[in-house]
């Protein structure tokens, strides 16, 4: 018997405009993603195996710039990468702070929108005026705070030393970050059905007992989208804590200045050393943010 070969469906004008108009809308973001995203990671990789300084030909070392990175000679990266995560409390503080004040703002009283647009104001700022106005507000001489407590006789306070730096950065970190916060939050309380905090009331739970058991559980997959970003974002934190302090004291380097300064900054051209660093950086992110999806199965709850 005659094998009856199935027939060929013939695309009709129409089908294919379709898929042409398609392909011409997507070709924007995928052109823009080759060029400026797998491109550069993949030309970084090629550098990372290489020692290059913008002025000669690179030379390829294999995984020599990986070595150093590993070795004792190495005092910078890894400390930042420390500096980095503990920058990272004021992740958590934001989420403590917004979610208070984002209850508190769910209400229709009065005032409550212009409450909102207070919070928000810091969000639409850039990072670097942000940071040029904290530097004049911490500044020793002239600050404000050191003002402030001028008048109550108080001694002035070096809010940018060893000692004090790490405490006003991640408060700052806290006020950058509640605008967004809150509106997440209040977006997610806002959804949550009325017939849970009834029901609760029915059964005599008072308003303590309403939030641990209702509010925070249905805010979960919010503050996990929080967490996650905020790790990710004080792992890559820059402009800031360039403007702020520029990694010095020490416990206030960052990974990504430090790239920087061996990228053409204060420590000459090494772009293969740069590259490797921004690497290993790009896989503990990952690693980082793959052990939050791991443990986030046992604390954020989805309506099924």
């Amino acid at each position: 018997m005659e094998q009856i070969k199935p027939k060929k469906k013939k695309i009709n004008r129409s089908r294919l405009s379709e898929m042409l108009w398609g392909y011409a809308c997507v070709a924007p973001l995928t052109i823009g993603l080759l060029l400026f995203l797998a491109a550069p990671l993949c030309y970084a990789l090629y550098l990372s195996l290489t020692t290059y300084d913008l002025f000669n030909a690179p030379v390829f070392i294999g995984f020599g710039n990986f070595i150093r990175a590993f070795s004792a000679n190495e005092s910078q990266f890894w400390p930042s990468v420390g500096n980095a995560f503990v920058m990272s409390i004021g992740v958590l503080l934001s989420m403590a702070v917004s979610l208070v004040l984002a209850n508190l703002l769910c209400g229709k009283n009065k005032g409550t929108n212009t409450f909102r647009m207070i919070f928000f104001l810091p969000t639409i700022c850039s990072a670097v005026a942000v940071g040029i106005m904290w530097k004049r507000i911490y500044d020793y001489q002239y600050g404000f705070l050191n003002s402030f407590f001028g008048l109550f006789g108080l001694d002035k306070v070096n809010w940018l030393d060893a000692a004090h730096a790490v405490p006003s950065l991640i408060f700052l970190n806290v006020l950058f970050g509640l605008g967004t916060n809150i509106l997440l939050y209040i977006a997610t309380i806002k959804n949550v059905p009325r017939s849970y905090y009834e029901a609760a009331e029915l059964d005599g739970a008072n308003a303590v007992q309403k939030f641990f058991y209702i509010t925070l559980p249905s805010v979960s997959p919010v503050s996990f989208y929080i967490l996650t970003t905020g790790i990710i974002g004080s792992l890559q934190g820059f402009a800031i804590y360039q403007v702020m302090t520029n990694g010095s004291p020490a416990n206030t380097m960052m990974p990504v200045i430090l790239i920087y300064n061996y990228a053409g900054g204060n420590y000459g051209a090494f772009y293969g050393y740069s590259s490797a660093l921004a690497i290993l950086l790009g896989l503990i992110i990952a690693v980082v943010t793959a052990i939050n999806f791991g443990v986030s199965k046992k604390w954020v709850y989805y309506e099924s």
